[in-house]
């Protein structure tokens, strides 16, 4: 009996002892999180990791420890004790979220997508995975996959403001601009003011310039150094031709960014507009040399509209430059700076600038039309002839070109052919022809 009576003791005791390490880890988790919420992150700190120390394979010990460390800005940290918790349990989307969190914050995009793809493949409800891996596509420029995440994890998360201007941006990048502006609009709503610019942006595109101009404006009052909103604000003034305005958001643009080659060119454009040629010429130059000249970044326009009024030839070539929206590898600071070049007496140089351009974009007709008004004002007018047939070859309704091209011909005494290009330049829209037809063809 008294064997027996030991034994039971020794149970007792043995299971006392058991239950008392068991207690402790999880007593030294709890006072953790009590800690933590009183804000208390030195004493949630030890708590957390005499929990570990208790109790090594306790997994949520660890995720807490590292959620705590990225509150602390110690993401290796963080990430070690992630890495802990999912040797431990590789079933937590949780623990995968967070070092996938952790190796975002140290650019380890790669780790980042692996870290959200495990996540969402053990819930694929985990609408913070959805989100942070939607923001890795914007950074590995797929904003079409972007868009699927942002929109399945938009429904899991309605009122995430940072989701709804996400959004508003893939969907700017797609093409998608009014509903880039639902996004944006939905994002200011919930308190989110930056998307102000955004919207402004995507109303810039929309041509809606009075709503535009309000946006940016709230953006520019709201962040004084939103280089970026100054210069849409500056491209958005130049389309309404309120060229001094823009000038002055260039101006601040380019403080606040001195690298913003768009900023220059745009800047450029307007000193052009308000007849300062020499100094839109700098301006030019300023935008090429930051960008390197390179076909795929060059500051750009995507067309350039030809005003309805001719007289000589110096000054339809300054008409050439129009406020427009940017879009990649196109040639236009080549153009522009060749055109305010001529405008100022450098011709020869000007030409430089227009075969870089055509050599960017061969199929642009504007430049070939534009180097044969160079041609023709250095008088070489068979060279110039030759660039408005390539011109017209590549758009057939150029009416300018015919008009120039009659211009040149009439000039050589081809008064037939001169005659017939006058009349196909009155019939692409191009009314000064008439005039000229009444002065040159009718006798």
């Amino acid at each position: 009996m008294t064997k027996n009576l030991l034994y039971f003791v020794g149970v007792l005791l043995l299971s006392g002892l058991s239950y008392a390490q068991t207690s402790t880890y999880e007593v030294f988790f709890q006072e953790g999180i009590t800690k933590q919420s009183k804000g208390d992150i030195a004493g949630a700190m030890i708590a957390f990791s005499s929990a570990i120390q208790a109790n090594v394979d306790y997994a949520p010990g660890y995720y807490q420890r590292g959620q705590l460390k990225i509150s602390l800005k110690d993401y290796r940290g963080a990430m070690r004790d992630f890495d802990e918790a999912i040797g431990i349990t590789s079933q937590d989307p949780k623990a995968f979220l967070h070092r996938g969190i952790c190796r975002v914050l140290l650019d380890d995009i790669g780790g980042a997508l692996r870290d959200f793809n495990s996540s969402l493949e053990l819930n694929p409800n985990e609408a913070k995975a959805l989100l942070e891996r939607g923001q890795i596509w914007v950074k590995m420029d797929d904003p079409k996959r972007a868009l699927q995440d942002f929109d399945r994890g938009l429904m899991l998360e309605p009122t995430n403001v940072f989701a709804w201007n996400s959004r508003g941006q893939c969907k700017l990048a797609l093409g998608d601009f009014k509903g880039s502006v639902t996004d944006f609009t939905k994002a200011i709503e919930l308190g989110y003011t930056a998307a102000y610019a955004g919207r402004g942006n995507a109303r810039t595109r929309l041509n809606d310039l009075n709503g535009a101009v309000t946006d940016l404006t709230k953006a520019v009052e709201l962040n004084l150094k939103d280089s970026e909103s100054f210069y849409y604000r500056g491209l958005v003034r130049s389309k309404m031709n309120k060229f001094a305005d823009a000038l002055a958001d260039y101006n601040e643009a380019i403080r606040l960014n001195p690298q913003s080659y768009m900023a220059y060119y745009g800047r450029g454009v307007c000193k052009a507009k308000l007849g300062n040629a020499a100094d839109a010429v700098v301006d030019y130059n300023k935008a090429i040399e930051i960008n390197g000249a390179s076909a795929a970044t060059l500051p750009y326009y995507n067309d350039l509209i030809t005003e309805n009024s001719i007289k000589l030839l110096d000054v339809i070539i300054t008409k050439y430059t129009q406020p427009k929206d940017l879009s990649p590898g196109r040639p236009e600071v080549y153009l522009s700076r060749g055109i305010a070049k001529n405008t100022i007496g450098e011709g020869k140089s000007a030409i430089a600038d227009l075969d870089k351009a055509i050599q960017i974009e061969p199929t642009n007709s504007d430049s070939y039309f534009i180097r044969a008004v160079v041609k023709s004002s250095l008088g070489d007018q068979k060279g110039a002839l030759v660039d408005c047939s390539s011109a017209i070859k590549l758009s057939p309704r150029h009416a300018e070109a015919f008009f120039l091209r009659g211009v040149i011909k009439y000039s050589l005494l081809d008064k037939n052919d001169a005659c017939y290009d006058f009349s196909k330049a009155g019939e692409y829209g191009f009314a000064e022809a008439y005039n000229v037809i009444g002065q040159t063809c009718g006798k």
